[in-house]
């Protein structure tokens, strides 16, 4: 498989990495074009030459996956040079390093008005999402015709266990009548992001029933509700905006919901 394709290939996957390419050499250099994946754990794919600059762009390379950020270096391939590294060569590379950084993985519960709407909005993102839902008539890949999964089950914690959830799960729930059920289930794993769509008395209401289940408060701070980011919206479009907002936001953060085993 060619570099470039195994590019494309990883970025269809939602994955997390760099891909390192010289774009200026001068002098004597070990190669004059050259491109490189490296992975989060510094694994390379490729060569930018090898040496002690190829360990320096990938040291480079996993700093930048870490700060999300794209970024130039340039190494003074001569050790004699001020500023130079130690290598015989001479001359001097400069290296594009990209980032990739996976994007949020919508987990929308609640197929209605408003998880169409969502839906809608994460196509126009090329988010990738699944559905969950206890409506197989709502719930139908007429409706969601994109979505990666549709999850079906009456009981609503069942099809949300079936989603599969993990550290890069973004969960908004806007369910009919199971917004507590959905809440509990999402809080057994380690989301980065669970935000429910309730009014103020509902929270309390909901918050004070999990408590009562054995959720923690500390869980509980965690979750986004109101949920949003607020910018007045009423519609389910707008509304609809201000969650995929908020979760942009989160997913620069990167901080994971804590999780409490509970019997499932």
């Amino acid at each position: 498989m060619q570099l470039m394709e195994k590019v494309a290939m990883l970025t269809r996957q939602n994955e997390t990495f760099a891909l390192a390419m010289i774009i200026e050499s001068k002098g004597s250099t070990p190669r004059h074009v050259g491109k490189m994946i490296v992975y989060r754990d510094g694994s390379i794919e490729g060569t930018v030459g090898g040496g002690l600059a190829e360990y320096y762009v990938i040291e480079e390379s996993v700093k930048a996956i870490r700060n999300g950020q794209s970024k130039i270096v340039e190494y003074k391939l001569n050790k004699h040079a001020k500023d130079g590294i130690s290598m015989n060569c001479g001359g001097t590379i400069r290296v594009f390093i990209e980032v990739y950084t996976n994007r949020p993985e919508l987990v929308l519960v609640g197929a209605g008005h408003l998880g169409y709407a969502m839906a809608k909005l994460a196509d126009f993102l090329d988010y990738p999402y699944c559905i969950v839902d206890d409506r197989v008539d709502y719930c139908t890949r007429e409706r969601f015709p994109n979505a990666a999964n549709l999850f079906v089950n009456e009981n609503i914690g069942k099809a949300l266990h079936e989603a599969n959830l993990n550290e890069n799960s973004y969960v908004p729930i806007f369910t009919k009548d199971c917004d507590d059920i959905a809440l509990k289930t999402a809080l057994q794993y380690p989301c980065a992001y669970i935000g429910m769509v309730a009014s103020k008395r509902k929270i309390i209401n909901i918050f004070e029933k999990l408590k009562r289940e054995g959720i923690t408060q500390e869980q509980l701070d965690q979750v986004h509700s109101p949920i949003g980011l607020e910018i007045g919206s009423e519609t389910s479009e707008e509304i609809a905006i201000s969650i995929i907002g908020e979760i942009i936001k989160v997913s620069r953060e990167k901080k994971p919901i804590k999780v409490k085993q509970l019997n499932k």
